[in-house]
């Protein structure tokens, strides 16, 4: 199954089994929150009426211009991007999506549109990058870039080495600009060569399926595209061995024993970005996982918990981001009128009914990701060429250093002088 980088709970979500999307959406729905009352559409820049909600994007220094990103293409490689959502519909290029997720499909004949969402994961990316700054909603880091669904992840959230090599090869043929990666490829947490649990099939279908992505991504990067994948939500070192429990694709249902030589991928790749998680606080996140391989860190917020009252806290410590009405609707969150019936959901119809926006909360590295490829979205359109803007990100970033004493897991300096919580420290942009 797959690791989805996302709030499904930051123990099992990013290298744990994603919960089925009714358990998602249900843990939403205990978040209580009053929808907004609509307001008269406001369209000069960063107006839009739940902006404020949306204190992560304030790496941005001096605030989002709709021309942010302008003449890019970002490629989401995830679940599908709803291509209804008012937020999104103007920044979904139909023409260029594709879904390679086929051989999953048998029993579901919409999993196969780039442009439906069935598990809201591709969706609040998208929301996260691009979602349109006019007056409605909320708005994206990058609301100029063009958005590419390339639907690798299928309705339960499982991502193949095949679904996923292919995505990145069309996409870099298609010539995007930017590809953004919240997942790990399943069904392996960590790829190894001779884990010793490993039985000879199991290390044979590992060789074949790490060959697989790290062409990929060679190609793709061979290429000119700039790639951006989250670090996961394990609360793991990354370079060290102990146990991968978190692996689908193992024959044993107990923990495999691993070493540092295992990799998790795309994380672990040279060709990537690599993405921590921060909280509200500019810390790292909890959730997130460490090693040499984190290049930066962006905001990621924090799982909402509740009292034994079952009061929700930590709202304005997630991440407020695009969700399908569709979702929502299946599972009854919505009345006839458009009404969110789960109190955790935002909503927008200010323009009448039929074009309501819907959001949620979400945390996990997946929601740092997509701001780092906005910002490498923001960059590219200023002329920044693509073999330059991962070091123009981590030359950007705000240093951030380790802690005293270190918590759970060892934060250390690399001999390139980053450490391996934040790598290059803290995502900032200033304004062009």
């Amino acid at each position: 199954m797959v690791r989805t980088w996302g709030p499904e709970d930051p123990g099992t979500a990013c290298g744990r089994s994603t919960p089925p999307v009714v358990a998602v959406v249900l843990a939403l729905a205990l978040t209580i929150l009053a929808p907004p009352t609509a307001a008269a559409a406001d369209t000069s820049p960063g107006s839009d009426p739940l902006g404020p909600q949306q204190w992560y994007l304030s790496w941005k220094e001096g605030g989002t211009s709709p021309e942010d990103g302008r003449g890019t293409v970002v490629g989401v490689i995830d679940t599908g991007i709803d291509s209804t959502h008012p937020d999104l519909d103007d920044a979904y290029d139909a023409a260029l999506s594709r879904s390679f997720v086929e051989d999953r499909c048998s029993r579901d004949p919409y999993c196969t549109d780039p442009g439906r969402d069935l598990l809201g994961h591709g969706t609040a990316v998208a929301g996260i990058i691009a979602a349109a700054l006019d007056g409605h909603g909320i708005g994206g880091a990058a609301p100029g870039a063009d958005l590419v669904s390339l639907k690798a992840g299928d309705a339960s959230g499982y991502f193949s080495a095949d679904a996923v090599s292919r995505a990145i090869r069309y996409g870099a043929d298609a010539g995007l600009d930017v590809l953004v990666m919240s997942f790990t490829v399943d069904p392996w947490f960590r790829y190894c060569d001779n884990a010793p649990g490993d039985t000879d099939e199991e290390r044979a279908r590992q060789r074949e399926d790490r060959a697989k992505i790290e062409s990929a991504l060679q190609y793709a990067s061979d290429r000119g595209v700039v790639m951006v994948a989250a670090a996961g939500n394990e609360s793991y070192d990354l370079d060290g061995g102990t146990t991968d429990g978190y692996s689908a694709g193992h024959a044993r249902s107990s923990g495999r024993s691993v070493n540092g030589s295992c990799v998790t991928l795309p994380a672990q790749s040279e060709h990537v970005i690599t993405v921590g998680s921060l909280d509200a606080s500019g810390v790292r996140a909890d959730y997130s996982n460490v090693g040499v391989a984190i290049d930066i860190a962006a905001p990621g917020g924090e799982p909402v918990w509740y009292d034994q009252g079952n009061a929700p806290h930590g709202l304005d410590s997630a991440i407020l981001t695009t969700v399908p009405a569709e979702l929502l609707r299946d599972f009854g969150m919505l009345a006839d009128d458009g009404t969110p019936l789960a109190p955790g959901i935002q909503s927008d119809c200010s323009e009448g009914v039929d074009l309501c926006r819907y959001y949620w909360y979400e945390s996990g590295t997946s929601y740092a990701a997509p701001q780092v490829a906005a910002a490498a979205a923001i960059l590219l359109a200023r002329g920044v060429p693509p073999s330059r803007v991962g070091q123009e990100l981590t030359a950007l970033a705000s240093p951030a250093q380790c802690p005293a004493e270190n918590a759970k897991l060892p934060c250390a300096t690399t001999s390139t002088g980053t450490n391996t919580w934040y790598g290059h420290g803290a995502l900032r942009l200033p304004r062009g």
